[in-house]
């Protein structure tokens, strides 16, 4: 068939056509072209139709859509901002809430001192209590009874103290001695002697430092005329009173 189409037409041919058949169909070409006219015009005509219809109310609903985008947007950014405050105000409330325990512990632990140190004997010097004894032992005995206190031999760190201490009049052991290296004095918490208050040619270059005679323990004299000028070392197995000190940390 195709084939058919695209031959050659034989022109020595004679056709013969009849002429009302060729009106005919020349009307009706004419009467095709036509309708096909009419039909893209009306195809033309409902486009601009169906454009025209996107008037001023169609722009009014594309803007309210954009402000609730941004309206959306902005409660978001509102929301997250909330949960941030949220989250530290709950930290705050929680560090609040550890603050307030220690306090409660510390304050317990303040009022468990002084119920334990008032009327017993203990008395208080800046942030320090302090107990006197009212027994004579020696220096390691003395030391003995001060820990199972909960307390130390006196340790003196200021000239303050140890004017505090010179008032209480009484020859007493204080935390200090030289048992491990002889010369080297220390406190009974290990740090070593800076400022002292040695009395007159104390402590003594010469002597008897055989093992009987070794002398490697301190005592507050009492009796004294210069507070500043009353330490004397001793053997620690001579019996004195002694002073226990608890502080405050």
């Amino acid at each position: 068939m195709s084939e058919a189409i695209y031959d050659k037409p034989d022109m020595t041919k004679k056709v013969k056509f009849d002429r009302g058949e060729t009106e005919e169909r020349i009307v009706d070409i004419y009467v095709s072209a036509d309708t096909l006219r009419d039909h893209e015009t009306s195809t033309k005509t409902e486009d601009v139709e169906h454009t025209s219809t996107k008037g001023p109310g169609d722009q009014h609903t594309g803007q309210l859509q954009t402000s609730y985008n941004n309206v959306t947007k902005e409660g978001d950014q509102l929301q997250t901002r909330y949960n941030n405050l949220t989250k530290e105000r709950d930290q705050l409330q929680t560090r609040y809430n550890n603050l307030t325990i220690e306090r409660d512990q510390l304050q317990r632990e303040k009022d468990d001192l002084l119920e334990k140190f008032s009327n017993s004997g203990w008395n208080k010097f800046e942030s320090c209590w302090y107990f006197v004894s009212t027994e004579r032992e020696t220096w390691s005995e003395s030391r003995e009874d001060c820990l199972e206190r909960e307390a130390d031999l006196v340790i003196i760190n200021s000239r303050e103290e140890q004017t505090y201490l010179f008032s209480l009049k009484k020859g007493v052991w204080i935390g200090l001695t030289d048992s491990e290296t002889e010369g080297s004095w220390k406190w009974v918490d290990g740090t070593p002697l800076n400022t002292s208050y040695w009395g007159s040619n104390q402590p003594s270059k010469d002597g008897d430092h055989s093992t009987n005679q070794k002398k490697d323990c301190v005592e507050l004299q009492g009796g004294q005329d210069q507070p500043e000028k009353t330490w004397n070392y001793l053997k620690c197995d001579k019996k004195r009173n002694w002073i226990c000190e608890k502080c405050n940390k």
